[in-house]
């Protein structure tokens, strides 16, 4: 399930814009966290590619599609060496022309798979909604579980970021959420909450680099249960090159 919260997501929120574009991502992380949940506690590669747009008049909205990637450059736990994909996400989503300034509507598709799990997967349908208020972006998105082995759970987070630009190239940016769960197996309430900061520099109008480090905090211990793959890393470094078409 998709990577560690950073301030990419709260400026995911914002809808891309109506003009096709290509953007490649390639995040080299001390450990896999989605959503306040341990998949791996060692160093992992995780790249994604995106295309947006699709050529579609800005007065329709923006379509995007995507994909992204886990891949365990060590197994779990000290188990030893690796270098598989254990989980591909493919994903799409619509978001609405915009009717207000500041504010993005969107609605989208998730299907996470499991390629060592003899291709088992989750699908989800989200929606979300973004507004821009003197250079603080402020988002809320519904996640819901359609099928797979956490079918009818549902997910609501909140989220905040800020940027500044240091200089033409050089980029800072913080970012806070937070994750509330309602679940069929009745461990529902404050899952988890995220604070993070990350820099960016811009090497070309195609090529950045950047750094981030998250912290992960955990909220109700009954719900998001320590050990076992539940909560079990707090922090999270991560190296990234991206490039955009």
């Amino acid at each position: 399930m998709k990577k560690i919260i950073t301030t990419s997501i709260a400026a995911g929120l914002v809808a891309s814009v109506a003009t096709a574009g290509v953007d490649v991502t390639m995040d080299f992380a001390s450990a896999y966290v989605f959503r306040g949940y341990t998949f791996n506690d060692n160093a992992v590669f995780q790249p994604g590619i995106e295309v947006s747009g699709l050529g579609l008049p800005e007065s329709f909205g923006s379509v995007a599609v995507g994909a992204w990637g886990n891949v365990d450059l060590r197994k779990p736990y000290g188990e030893g060496q690796t270098s598989q994909f254990s989980e591909t996400d493919w994903y799409g989503s619509y978001s609405l022309p915009g009717m207000v300034d500041g504010l993005d509507l969107y609605v989208g598709y998730c299907e996470y798979t499991y390629p060592l799990k003899g291709g088992s997967a989750d699908k989800e349908v989200n929606a979300g909604v973004g507004y821009e208020i003197v250079g603080v972006g402020l988002g809320a998105t519904v996640y819901h579980l359609i099928g797979g082995a956490f079918v009818n759970d549902t997910w609501y987070e909140v989220a905040a970021s800020y940027g500044i630009d240091l200089s033409e190239s050089l980029a800072l940016g913080v970012a806070a959420d937070a994750r509330f769960v309602d679940s069929r197996d009745g461990m529902s309430g404050f899952n988890d909450y995220t604070l993070a900061v990350d820099i960016g520099y811009t090497l070309s109008e195609v090529w950045s680099v950047g750094a981030s480090l998250a912290y992960i905090g955990q909220g109700d211990d009954e719900v998001l249960v320590e050990g076992d793959g539940g909560y079990d890393v707090d922090i999270v470094g991560m190296l990234s090159i991206g490039a955009s078409f």
